[in-house]
C-alpha cells in the first residue's frame, strides 16, 4: 500500500547504485544512513488524503513521511538505527491544524490564582475580592490587569457589568484594567481614567468618527461608567500600557506551544488579540520572528496582521497597507505571515460599510489573503458586496480569503463565497452557548448560526477553529457532528458534518486555506510529519464521546514534542477556558 510506488523503485534504485560506485564498506555505511530514522508500525493511521485511506505504518526520515504503507512495506525500508515504534493498533491522524486561537495573547499569558478567581468570579462581589487581594499583593500605583472574565453580564448574580464605583473601594490607589466578554468589553477603575485622561464626560463617541465602540456614561451626569465596548473605546484604556512587549509574548509562546501539544495541535493561525493601533502589530510579529530565527518555535504558527479597522481612521488604514516591509508572503517549515485580520463588527458595532469596502478592496488589491470577522446579518452583507466589488476590478485566481465566524448567511453571501472560493471558519465549538430557542431567532432570509452542511453542500471549503473557546480540535470535531447544546437538545440537525469532513476540517482544510496543503494536513509522502496518536478510535467510538478520546502523542517533524504521562485510554480530556 505504499502510496507512491515509483517514488519507492526510484528510491532504491539510487541506493543500488551508491552501493555498486563506493567501495563495499563505505556503500554500506551511505546505505544506513539513508534508512529512515523512525517507523511507526501496527496501527491504524487515517492518511486523511483525497481517498481518507487507512495505513498501518509510516517511515519518516529529516522530520518528513517518506513511505506510508503497510506494516511489510515499512519495514523492508528498517535499518540498523532506525528507530522503531509499535503503536499496537492505536488510531494516527495527521496534526491538528487549529485555524483560530488567540495564542500569543491569550493562550501562553502568565496568570495567577487571583486571576483565576476573577475568571471564575460569577458575581460582581466575587470579583472585587479578587481584586482586593490582588491589591494586597501588589505595590501602590502598579497596573493590575485582569482577563478571561465572563462572556455575559447575565452570567454575573447582579445581571449587569461591574463599574469603575464598583472597583474603586478596593483599588484606589492602583490603575485596574478587567477584560470581559472575550476582550469585546473592558472596564477600568477611576485611577486609571485619571492616568489616562483620555475618558471623559466630553470625550466623542468612537462612532463619531467612524470606529466601532462606545464609551458607557452616565445617563444623568455624562460622566464615564469604566465600562467600555469594542475596540474603539477599549483602546483609549489600553493603548497608554505596553501590556504585551516583544519579551513578553516571546515567553507566551513558549508557554502556550508546551499547552496545544496536549490536544494534538501541531500548527495554528493566530489571529492576534491585543491591536488597537497599527504598531500594536509588532511585537507580536517581532516576537514570533525572534524565535523562528533562533529555532525556537516548536508549533507551525499562521500569524496574521491585524489591520485597525475599527479603531483608526480610513486613511489611516490605507497608510498602513502601503507601509508594509514586505509583500506576501513571508514563509518557512514554521511561521507563515501573509494574512491580514479584518474585524468589520463586534457586540453589535458595525465599522461603516464605505469604510469596509475601500480597506477590502485595497488588501484585496494588494494581494494579501483576508481574514474577515464578521457576525452576520448586515454584516455579511457588506462583506460579500465588498468582495464582489474586489474581485471585478482587481481579479485573483486564488486568493483564499476566509470569513471567520462566518454566522447568519443568506443565499446571495452563500453565492458569493462560492463564486470566488471562499472558505468559511465557524467555531463550530460555540453551538453548546446556545439556548433552545436560538433557531426562532434567526431573521428571515438567513441560515441558522453555523451553517456547515449548507455551507458544504454548496462547495464550499469549511475548517472549524476554537477562537477563544475551550480548545482542543477534537471537541470541535465532537461539536460539528452532534451539534449539542448543553440542554442536551441537538440545534438544527440538519446541519450536522459527517465525521470524515469534521476531521478534514481541522487538518487538510486548514493546510489548504494557508496555501499549505501540499507539505501538511495529511499523511502523505513527501509532507512534514506532524500526527497524533489517539488513545481511542475516533472512526468507531461513539460520536457522543469523540470529545472524550485521550491524546496520547503528538508529533511535529518527526519528534515526539508531547507524550501523556498517563497514557491511559480511558482518561477524561479536561478542556481548559483561555478567555
Amino acid at each position: 500500500m505504499i502510496q507512491d510506488k515509483s517514488q519507492l523503485w526510484v528510491f532504491c534504485l539510487v541506493l543500488m547504485v551508491l552501493v555498486l560506485v563506493v567501495s563495499p564498506v563505505k556503500g554500506a555505511d551511505l546505505l544506513d544512513s539513508l534508512k529512515p530514522d523512525k517507523v511507526l508500525l501496527n496501527g491504524k493511521i487515517v492518511t486523511v488524503d483525497e481517498d481518507f485511506g487507512i495505513a498501518e505504518a509510516v517511515a519518516i526520515k529529516d522530520g518528513k513521511f517518506v513511505a506510508v504503507g503497510t506494516n511489510a512495506e515499512i519495514r523492508e525500508l528498517i535499518g540498523p538505527n532506525t528507530e522503531e515504534i509499535d503503536l499496537e493498533g492505536r488510531t494516527v491522524l495527521p496534526g491538528f491544524i487549529d485555524p483560530h486561537v488567540h495564542f500569543a495573547h491569550k493562550v501562553g499569558k502568565r496568570s495567577d490564582r487571583y486571576e483565576d478567581m476573577f475568571a471564575e468570579a460569577r458575581s460582581i462581589e466575587q470579583i472585587r475580592r479578587a481584586l482586593q487581594m490582588k491589591v494586597e499583593q501588589t505595590p501602590p500605583g502598579e497596573i493590575i490587569w485582569f482577563s478571561r472574565g465572563v462572556r455575559r453580564a447575565s452570567e454575573l448574580a447582579e445581571k449587569r457589568w461591574p463599574t469603575r464605583y464598583d472597583l474603586d473601594p478596593v483599588s484606589p490607589d492602583h490603575p485596574v484594567i478587567m477584560g470581559f466578554a472575550a476582550d469585546h468589553v473592558t472596564i477600568v477603575n477611576s485611577k486609571l481614567i485619571d492616568m489616562v485622561g483620555t475618558i471623559t464626560k466630553d470625550t466623542p463617541q468612537p462612532t463619531e468618527r467612524g470606529f466601532a465602540g462606545e464609551i458607557m456614561k452616565d445617563p444623568e451626569t455624562g460622566e464615564p461608567t469604566g465600562i467600555l465596548r469594542e475596540k474603539g473605546a477599549t483602546t483609549l484604556a489600553r493603548g497608554p500600557f505596553n501590556l504585551y512587549p516583544t519579551e513578553t509574548l516571546e515567553e507566551n509562546i513558549l508557554r502556550g506551544s508546551k499547552d496545544v501539544v496536549k490536544y494534538g495541535i501541531t500548527g495554528l493561525y493566530d489571529p492576534c488579540t491585543n491591536i488597537g493601533k497599527a504598531m500594536d502589530n509588532q511585537p507580536g510579529l517581532q516576537a514570533y520572528q525572534r524565535l523562528s530565527a533562533q529555532g525556537k518555535l516548536t508549533v507551525r504558527i499562521n500569524a496574521m496582521i491585524r489591520m485597525p479597522i475599527r479603531v483608526e481612521t480610513l486613511e489611516q488604514n490605507l497608510a498602513f497597507l502601503d507601509s508594509f516591509m514586505f509583500a506576501p508572503e513571508f514563509r518557512n517549515d514554521y511561521l507563515r505571515v501573509g494574512t491580514l485580520k479584518i474585524s468589520v463588527d463586534g457586540s453589535g458595532m458595525r465599522v461603516p460599510p464605505d469604510k469596509v469596502k475601500a480597506i477590502l478592496k485595497a488588501a484585496h488589491k494588494a494581494g494579501w489573503q483576508l481574514f474577515i470577522h464578521l457576525g452576520g446579518g448586515e454584516s455579511f452583507d457588506v462583506v460579500t458586496d465588498s468582495l464582489e466589488e474586489a474581485y471585478r476590478e482587481f481579479p485573483r485566481e486564488d486568493a483564499r480569503h476566509v470569513i471567520t465566524h462566518a454566522r447568519f448567511p443568506s443565499d446571495r453571501n452563500i453565492e458569493t463565497l462560492k463564486k470566488y472560493d471562499v472558505l468559511v471558519e465557524p467555531q463550530t465549538g460555540s453551538l453548546i452557548r446556545y439556548g433552545d430557542d436560538a433557531e426562532s431567532q434567526v431573521e428571515a432570509g438567513r441560515y441558522g448560526p453555523i451553517p456547515t452542511r449548507t455551507y458544504l453542500d454548496n462547495g464550499i471549503r469549511v475548517m472549524t477553529g476554537t477562537d477563544q473557546k475551550p480548545i482542543g480540535p477534537l471537541n470541535t470535531i465532537w461539536a460539528s457532528v452532534n451539534r449539542l447544546r448543553r440542554s442536551g437538545k441537538v440545534i438544527q440537525p440538519e446541519e450536522r458534518m459527517t465525521l470524515e469532513e469534521a476531521i478534514r476540517a481541522c487538518t487538510i482544510v486548514p493546510a489548504y486555506a494557508s496555501f499549505e496543503e501540499d507539505v501538511k494536513g495529511s499523511i502523505e509522502v513527501g509532507k512534514l510529519a506532524d500526527l497524533v496518536v489517539l488513545g481511542q478510535d475516533i472512526l468507531t467510538v461513539p460520536q457522543e464521546e469523540i470529545r472524550d478520546i485521550p491524546v496520547l502523542m503528538t508529533m511535529i517533524g518527526g519528534k515526539f514534542v508531547y507524550i501523556n504521562p498517563d497514557k491511559d485510554p480511558n482518561q477524561k480530556v479536561e478542556y481548559p477556558n483561555f478567555g
